[in-house]
């Protein structure tokens, strides 16, 4: 039984050189919402809520989980993660509709699961991949989040620290899209290269640029949509043949993802398990992927809760899919845990420590808390 003593969320916040450029608007500073939860004999667990945008979004996910969740969480023991994610759900099921904000609650859930099961693991001595039954403790990784310009130094950077695939930021226009996949082939030859619109096509405009952005060799397109756009558009997409669609970081909830598994319009599918699901949800789902014939490449770009918990559930999945990377520089990532696992070949090796196999630098989290 889970009795759970506290429940405290961590907000982290810092600058950052160079903005993150999307085809929807910029990202000026990096923002890590993390959830720390202690059970009645003093052991610890860690989860990470999603909170990249929009920009105050983390402070009010951040609330969701001090003023909703702990209570709920705090008000009784639980015999699983699993019982408390349904608690949570289904009793701030009705304010998450009063306020329109089903997404930010689904967000602060999943983070508080994945403390939860942090905590088990860690309780139970066992890194968490291999007492949810993972076959393996390594997960191929690509460098992700590139911008369209002035992304040399970092793809020179991310080549020699053994990096072997990546993905760019596209749906600027065919002439800033078509320099930057140019220059990217330029750089890394013929391995692995894909590409991310975030939601910027229209259908009409999907289809006319199918084709010759498929030329460029891509793995996938990711979202060239926006998430909500109905079915009969994607599959006009797929029926073009060409690169594979990505998708699903902006689905939420087991009935949209089923629809899209079941539409086998999506050659790959890219749940993030710190905006919806947390491991109670988000890995019967990766298994339900996988089976379906399709890959599960698990969607995330903030902090090393986050990305581990990610590596984590793709090991547990098994399947083909790969561990998304920011490639970015990001100063909460890299003094919260040390960085993370070297990257071999394009490979990376899961901590050996209980749990996630993390524990997050105090000193870190003082100097870049928001209280």
């Amino acid at each position: 039984m889970l009795n759970i003593a506290k429940v405290e969320p961590i907000l982290l916040r810092a600058r950052i050189e160079t903005p993150i450029v999307t085809s929807f608007g910029t990202i000026p500073e990096r923002a890590v919402l993390l959830v720390r939860i202690e059970d009645s004999d003093g052991a610890i667990g860690w989860g990470e809520v999603f909170g990249n945008f929009p920009a105050h979004g983390a402070e009010n996910r951040a609330h969701l989980v001090h003023d909703y969740l702990a209570s709920i969480v705090l008000s009784e023991d639980w015999a699983s993660p699993d019982a408390a994610f349904n608690a949570m759900t289904r009793k701030t099921h009705i304010m998450a509709l009063q306020g329109g904000e089903p997404g930010p609650f689904a967000q602060a859930i999943a983070g508080v699961d994945i403390a939860l099961w942090d905590l088990v693991a860690r309780r139970a001595g066992e890194p968490l991949c291999r007492m949810l039954g993972g076959p393996r403790d390594a997960v191929p990784a690509y460098a992700s989040g590139l911008n369209p310009e002035g992304f040399e130094a970092i793809v020179e950077s991310k080549l020699g620290e053994g990096y072997t695939a990546f993905k760019i930021k596209i749906g600027f226009g065919r002439e800033v899209d078509f320099a930057a996949l140019t220059l990217m082939r330029d750089l890394i030859g013929d391995r692995a290269l894909m590409t991310d619109v975030n939601q910027g096509w229209d259908v009409e405009t999907a289809c006319a640029n199918w084709s010759a952005y498929s030329d460029f060799g891509l793995g996938w397109i990711e979202e060239p949509l926006p998430a909500d756009r109905p079915l009969d558009e994607w599959q006009r997409i797929a029926a073009l043949g060409g690169s594979d669609i990505a998708a699903g970081e902006n689905l939420l909830g087991d009935a949209q993802f089923d629809a899209y598994i079941d539409a086998q319009v999506l050659g790959v599918v890219q749940p993030d398990m710190c905006k919806w699901g947390g491991f109670s949800k988000a890995l019967p789902l990766a298994k339900r992927i996988v089976a379906a014939g399709q890959r599960y490449c698990p969607h995330f770009l903030a902090g090393p809760i986050g990305v581990l918990s990610a590596a984590h559930c793709l090991t547990v999945a098994e399947g083909s899919g790969i561990l998304e990377i920011g490639a970015n520089p990001n100063p909460l990532r890299e003094r919260l845990t040390g960085w993370l696992p070297a990257i071999k070949d394009g490979i990376m090796t899961l901590p050996d420590g209980p749990g996630l196999g993390v524990e997050p630098d105090p000193d870190a989290l003082k100097d870049f808390r928001v209280d």
